[in-house]
């Protein structure tokens, strides 16, 4: 390792950076502080050239606010980005991007292309900006894998008027390192082999700029650069003087036009939109018709006797929107139970029921129990008066006194108890759900990363079907129709004799219609609260066995515990109905599931995979998650004993990858369930692998849980 340089001399240099970073800042700026400026504004957190909030190159302590997200395209020959970041509890900031570098052919001969890097970072705020002090973060960028732009740094911004005053230490490439004595460093370290992790006496430069805010949508930026652009990766020129200059314009409500001159010689270009995370978006949301029994539905409920009251009811739930109701009726009392099919917030759902209850019954209803199934089992019951029910309802009753009275719990086992012992006659109906469903998706299936190019994408049309002979039982098909097949030009070998995932090129190279998905799933609820499931059939293009699992939930949902285990063989590639001749083996797996609501009212929670993957390497699949305002952002990392492994890309790799879940209500006028799931992983490899199955019991949703219901109650009245 190369020895660092003394304290007082990196202080003497830092001064001296600092005497040419005044002069220069100050004379770019002196004509534009001499102009008023249109409008007061505050601090905002500006996209830099990259995908993390700064000036050009250089960071600042602003960071997005808490669920924005941001995309982003910057260029800078010879650096091309693309990117996103994420703000989290108005604390945090992680962003990450692919740079593309126009000056280092990848793979010559093959059709990749320009050099492209995956880079990560983020940034923690230490010290939120008062009147007297500035706001001040820490945060490092590229620090581990690869780390061809690795730096960390300490920054701190203040607002001055309309103006935003940025000065900043840095180490690594904001260092003023060469990229060749980073490496030099890593490889001499001992206790870890990061950047993140080395010494804190490595050599240090100081940073700076300023942002002016001349209006709301127009801002003039200019910083000075501790980058020394001919030691980084891609080799650019030597940068004529180390400032850059330039100014970003906001063309509408989200998206942010930038352009700029780079150090003394180079034109830049960036296009930004940053966006607050939120479930209704493009379209405003229509508001419901409230419910509104007529006449003739009331005065059929008041002759009703307990049955006849229970089907009508049933009907009524059934037709307002909702599916898998059941009813029950005693002489003071309902019992109701259903799916919630019809918006994001099961409070909402429940609010709604319990309108169109209380719309219909005879007044002799005095007590209200309301249901929430999920996958055959009541999740969760709220048990209410229907006086203090309907008090609730109308806003006459706040939350913490309506449950005070009312009970709301995980399972039902108390509340069936009271509602089903005694002598009274009880009257059920059950509304028989459609027979049959179908939908039809567009899928991107991307392979990312290969010689042949750095996107290849499969386009196709996904049609769906399903069948419900039974209660709680489900025959599923699916289809793939593909419209644009660039699989078949992948350069991707198989990386062991039985692969379990790097084959996955052979199953998706046709182009032909493929049956996917035939299989049949049958959920139970089992003794003390346990929900089972088991699966058989085609489970996805690579494989078809059977699948079990059972999963039970505690303290509100807020805790679960769980086992899992599947036999699967390969399918042959070209053949639906046919496994493969070539690779006869079982592949099995078995897991303990372990799931944790770690901090509820952030949506934060975790899962926990432990057992035997489908390679049979035992290991662990960590998964943390943010479920908030209905998306859901989370990163997983799977690590398993790889010694069984031939192929040395296996050996030691570790799967990896971060998901975004958004709701479908963004693209639409009005509340509704579902969600579009994509995931970004890293490179195929055959270790820590599972195989689809058609549903999982094994949660990682807050919104299940009872905690979170309680949390959201005013949703109730939102009918």
């Amino acid at each position: 390792m190369e020895r660092s340089e003394p304290t007082g001399f990196v202080a003497m240099q830092l001064m001296g950076r600092l005497l040419v970073l005044l002069p220069v800042l100050l004379s770019c700026f002196a004509a534009i502080l001499a102009v008023p400026a249109r409008a007061v504004t505050k601090a905002r957190p500006l996209a830099s050239l990259q995908s993390f909030t700064g000036i050009w190159d250089m960071p600042t302590a602003r960071i997005l606010p808490d669920w924005s997200v941001r995309f982003k395209y910057g260029k800078a020959e010879p650096y091309r980005y693309y990117g996103v970041a994420l703000g989290v509890f108005d604390r945090l900031e992680f962003h990450g991007q692919f740079t593309e570098t126009s000056s280092v052919i990848a793979f010559p001969g093959y059709g990749y292309g320009y050099h492209k890097d995956r880079n990560a970072g983020a940034r923690l705020v230490l010290l939120q900006e008062s009147s007297l002090w500035p706001q001040v973060a820490v945060g490092a960028y590229d620090p581990i894998g690869t780390s061809l732009f690795p730096s960390r740094y300490l920054v701190a911004s203040k607002m001055f008027g309309n103006l935003d005053l940025t000065l900043g230490l840095g180490q690594g490439l904001l260092g003023g390192e060469s990229l060749d004595n980073i490496a030099r460093q890593r490889q001499g370290e001992t206790f870890d082999t990061t950047f993140l992790l080395s010494s804190p006496f490595r050599q240090t430069s100081l940073f700076g700029g300023i942002e002016y805010h001349y209006s709301p949508d127009l801002t003039l930026s200019a910083e000075y650069s501790s980058l020394k652009y001919e030691d980084m990766f891609g080799s650019p020129q030597a940068a004529r003087w180390p400032v850059n200059l330039g100014l970003k314009y906001r063309l509408g409500n989200h998206v942010y036009l930038q352009g700029g001159f780079m150090r003394g010689q180079e034109w830049s270009l960036g296009l930004s939109g940053d966006f607050p995370l939120d479930p209704e978006g493009l379209l405003p949301w229509k508001k419901e018709a409230p419910y509104l029994a007529t006449e003739k539905k009331r005065w059929q409920a008041y002759e009703a006797d307990n049955r006849q009251l229970a089907a009508l009811l049933a009907r009524e739930v059934r037709n307002d929107g909702f599916t898998g109701v059941e009813t029950a009726v005693r002489d003071h009392a309902i019992w109701i139970e259903f799916n919630n099919s019809k918006y994001l917030s099961h409070a909402k759902a429940l609010g709604r029921v319990a309108r169109v209850v209380d719309g219909i019954a005879p007044e002799r209803i005095t007590t209200v129990y309301l249901n929430l199934v999920y996958l055959g089992q009541v999740r969760q019951c709220l048990r209410a008066s229907r006086q203090e029910l309907r008090a609730f309802l109308d806003g006459r009753l706040d939350k913490e006194a309506f449950l005070t009275f009312a009970d709301l719990s995980l399972y039902n086992r108390r509340q069936q108890q009271a509602f089903f012992t005694g002598e009274e006659e009880i009257g059920s109906y059950r509304v028989p759900d459609s027979l049959f469903d179908y939908s039809v998706d567009l899928k991107v299936r991307t392979f990312l990363n290969n010689k042949e190019g750095f996107f290849k994408n499969k386009i196709f049309l996904r049609p769906r079907a399903s069948v419900n002979p039974w209660k709680n039982g489900t025959f599923y098909g699916e289809l793939e129709f593909t419209l644009l097949n660039e699989f078949d030009e992948v350069l991707f070998a198989p990386l062991e004799p039985e692969p379990t995932r790097t084959d996955v090129v052979l199953y998706e190279r046709e182009s032909r219609p493929r049956i996917s998905v035939l299989a049949f799933d049958q959920h139970a609820s089992l003794p003390f609260n346990v929900l089972g499931r088991f699966s058989v059939g085609l489970f996805e293009s690579e494989y078809a066995g059977f699948g079990a699992e059972v999963f039970r939930l505690f303290d509100d949902g807020r805790f679960g515990l769980g086992f899992e285990s599947e036999a699967v063989w390969k399918r042959d590639p070209e053949n639906n109905f046919k496994l493969s001749d070539t690779i006869t083996k079982t592949y099995d797996s078995h897991f303990l599931n372990l799931y944790g609501l770690l901090w509820p009212d952030q949506g934060i929670e975790a899962g926990l995979k432990i057992g035997k993957f489908l390679a049979g390497d035992m290991g662990f699949r960590l998964e943390l998650r943010r479920s908030f305002k209905y998306f859901t952002i989370g990163a997983w990392l799977t690590k398993t004993d790889t010694s069984d492994f031939i192929n040395p890309d296996n050996r030691d790799a570790s799967e990896k990858g971060v998901f975004i879940r958004i709701p479908f209500s963004i693209f639409s006028d009005r509340d509704r369930r579902g969600n579009i799931y994509y995931t970004f992983s890293t490179f195929t490899r055959d270790p820590g692998q599972t195989v689809r199955q058609p549903s999982r019991l094994y949660p990682m949703d807050p919104y299940q849980s009872v905690e979170y219901t309680r949390e959201t109650l005013e949703d109730m009245r939102k009918n």
